[in-house]
């Protein structure tokens, strides 16, 4: 893979304050205000069956997030919007982060890889890793239509890793698409200079349509503490009594093309692409810590890159028959800055790693009428992987050591899938009860056989009131990381050919509450079953990858919303977590550790709002405020054997806030907006569990001024 990364993207812009178009302004707010609401109280969503239905039909516990809530909150990446997201935890460890869902996470290097993360539909997952990217790298906010976020097993309909939820983004439709929509900020993050830029631009034509669209990022976070809490963590020897890391830059950029031919009652067919790098000071990489000097010539980079290209086609064959083809062609790997410091004064580690493939399905979507629904369709993945090989490289000649760090590895390997799956949605007395049903099988190159499936019931009990009952299951197939991972040093990861998939099953039950168009309650219970967790584990002085434990995890999820137009909105939400595992081992480490999860909290706490302010009439203003409190944490595997003794970490809350103009017009047709915001205003600093030793610092305090534009 050839194309290279743009390490800094600046947007420079200039404002010329002119007249304003006051009564312009005032009404377009009105209308949005008026449609805004429309939108929530309709929300029509598409991932929980592949066909359009209400969020209240759905047969899945979803949540929505809108393109207007985005601009509310000032969202800039995915990982911030699950982070606000009841039944989400997210551990950052300041390169990708680590999303949790109702009490399990993924461990060491699972990178959110947990959830299936998508986009219009299509998997975005980094194949080697299979972990996803949540940051600017992922999309250009500017294009995002809403979010819909599944929890629970969703095998039965997108196969493996759709394990513990599925996040589906949904791209602008071409009636959507302005000539121009572009978000910039500027800011300091622990006290260094920052910026982001977000752009998109579209137009119709006819029959077709299209869609480009750039995000980028650049930031640091250097100065950030290792925590105290951290009992083994792996030091360079000059690094003295320094405990503050010199490098935490954050460098994310991705470009986005959509190329739309859609003639009426027809169907569509539609080309889009995704080109994405980033690159992120390694100060907390698990391999060794706190490596990087002042002057740069030494430390760990992480640079990775992926392109995706989807052809995705629909042809109406007859009256409620629909045949779909999608086919993805997918790469990615190291870009040449990546280096791995693994505290050596001798030399440094270059790594080698590609993969390349094709992930294509065939649909068909049958709909007789309103009240049913079918999907049968086929699936088939080839993905090569050119495995991650290393050389040490060094430091005074900058030529390779021979060493054994590759003896016996294989340089290649190729993984396939094959999945068939069948989909039932029957409003069976209308709409009173509907019944959902789904199975899938899938045959794997490694882990063989696996069968999925679901059934679920949905009620509108009564005018306010509507009901989930759901069962599913899902299995998790191991990644080439898990599978083929090599050490870098002693002490470092092992992958283990032998793993068997994960699986999991899933009994929840929701209820929701919406007595008027301004009032909300959404509650339920799940219960998870997950057995042959897999992950890196201590095993002598390696961390390798086992199937360790079975785990169980009781959830009650509950939030509330209340809100007037657009004059005043706010939101309460709560979750409870109580989970226990199974290590299926004996001896010392079994017995320190013991069954009490670990990692997650048992609870966290979310709220926010948001309120139109009195403000001058030439300058309407919004207050907004979200902030997430968060219960105590018990440390992960390793650094209870290292220390010894249990160890949890205390509560902490984050609150961030914003305050943000309305439409401002300062020529005709083109809308404008600024924005003031805050990430982490309290400075909160303490430590969240790490996975080798060592525990990652919170993220740090964030100011930046926003500025806004569409035309």
């Amino acid at each position: 893979m050839n194309h290279r990364f743009l390490a800094t993207l600046t947007l420079p812009f200039t404002l010329v304050m002119g007249s304003s178009v006051r009564a312009q302004a005032q009404s377009s707010q009105e209308a949005v205000d008026d449609l805004d609401l429309m939108r929530l109280l309709n929300v029509q969503v598409s991932t929980a069956t592949k066909t359009a239905e209400t969020l209240d039909e759905a047969p899945a516990v979803i949540t929505v997030v809108t393109r207007a809530e985005i601009q509310r909150w000032g969202y800039q990446t995915l990982a911030e919007v699950l982070q606000h997201t009841v039944g989400f935890y997210l551990i950052d460890d300041h390169i990708l982060p680590n999303a949790g869902v109702r009490g399990m996470t993924g461990g060491l290097g699972a990178e959110s890889g947990a959830i299936k993360v998508m986009i219009d539909g299509r998997s975005v997952a980094y194949r080697t890793t299979s972990g996803n990217w949540l940051g600017s790298e992922l999309i250009p906010l500017s294009s995002v239509a809403q979010i819909e976020i599944i929890r629970g097993p969703a095998s039965a309909l997108y196969g493996a890793d759709a394990f513990l939820g599925v996040v589906n983004i949904i791209t602008l439709s071409p009636e959507q698409v302005r000539p121009l929509q572009a978000r910039g900020s500027a800011g300091v993050v622990k006290d260094n200079p920052a910026g982001r830029v977000d752009a998109v631009t579209g137009a119709q034509l006819g029959d077709f349509d299209v869609l480009l669209g750039i995000a980028g990022e650049a930031a640091d976070r250097s100065g950030l503490r290792l925590p105290a809490q951290s009992p083994a963590p792996t030091l360079p020897a000059d690094v003295g009594t320094r405990r503050s890391a010199f490098n935490l830059e954050r460098r994310s950029l991705v470009l986005q093309g959509r190329l739309g031919y859609r003639p009426s009652n027809v169907g569509h067919l539609v080309l889009s692409t995704y080109a994405s790098g980033l690159e992120r000071g390694g100060d907390f990489a698990h391999w060794a810590q706190l490596t990087s000097t002042r002057d740069g010539s030494r430390g760990t980079i992480v640079a990775l890159s992926q392109l995706r290209t989807t052809l995705d086609g629909a042809l109406q064959l007859a009256d409620g028959l629909v045949l779909a083809l999608q086919s993805t062609y997918f790469e990615g790997g190291l870009l040449p800055r990546d280096r791995i410091e693994i505290a050596s004064d001798l030399f440094y580690v270059k790594r080698r790693q590609f993969y390349r493939g094709i992930d294509s399905m065939l649909e068909a979507r049958w709909t007789p009428d309103t009240r049913f629904n079918a999907i049968l369709g086929v699936e088939g993945l080839y993905d090569r992987e050119r495995l991650p090989i290393a050389r040490r490289v060094n430091r005074i000649s900058g030529e390779s050591v021979s060493d054994e760090l590759n003896a016996g590895l294989r340089e290649a390997v190729s993984l396939t899938n094959l999945g068939a799956y069948l989909s039932l949605n029957y409003k069976l007395f209308d709409p009173w009860l509907k019944l959902t049903g789904g199975a899938r099988y899938d045959v794997h190159s490694v882990y063989g056989g696996q069968a999925a499936g679901r059934v679920g019931l949905t009620s509108r009990v009564g005018p306010a009131v509507t009901a989930k009952l759901l069962y599913g299951n899902a299995f998790k197939a191991p990644s080439a990381y898990l599978l083929y991972a090599a050490p870098l040093r002693p002490g470092d990861v092992v992958g283990n050919r032998q793993l068997a998939p994960q699986h999991i099953h899933t009994l929840e039950c929701q209820v929701s509450w919406k007595p008027s168009q301004f009032f909300g309650l959404t509650s339920g219970i799940s219960h998870s079953w997950l057995f042959d967790k897999a992950e890196f584990t201590p095993q002598g002085i390696n961390e390798t990858a086992r199937n360790v434990a079975s785990q169980r995890s009781l959830s009650w999820e509950t939030r509330a919303d209340l809100r007037h137009y657009n004059d005043y909105m706010l939101y309460a939400g709560f979750e409870l977590v109580h989970s226990q595992r199974d290590l299926g081992q004996d001896g010392y480490a079994a017995e320190l550790i013991g069954t009490d999860n670990v990692v997650y909290p048992p609870w966290i706490a979310r709220g926010g709002f948001s309120v139109r302010l009195p403000s001058w009439p030439d300058l309407p203003l919004e207050f907004s405020a979200q902030s997430i409190l968060v219960g105590p944490r018990r440390a992960a595997d390793t650094t209870l054997v290292e220390t010894g003794h249990d160890v949890r970490f205390d509560p902490y809350v984050k609150l961030d806030a914003a305050i943000a103009t309305g439409e401002l017009y300062f020529a005709p047709g083109h809308e404008s907006r600024f924005a003031l915001r805050a990430r982490n205003l309290l400075a909160v600093v303490g430590p969240d569990p790490g996975f080798s030793g060592f525990e990652y610092p919170l993220a740090p305090t964030e100011i930046y001024l926003e500025f806004q534009h569409k035309y």
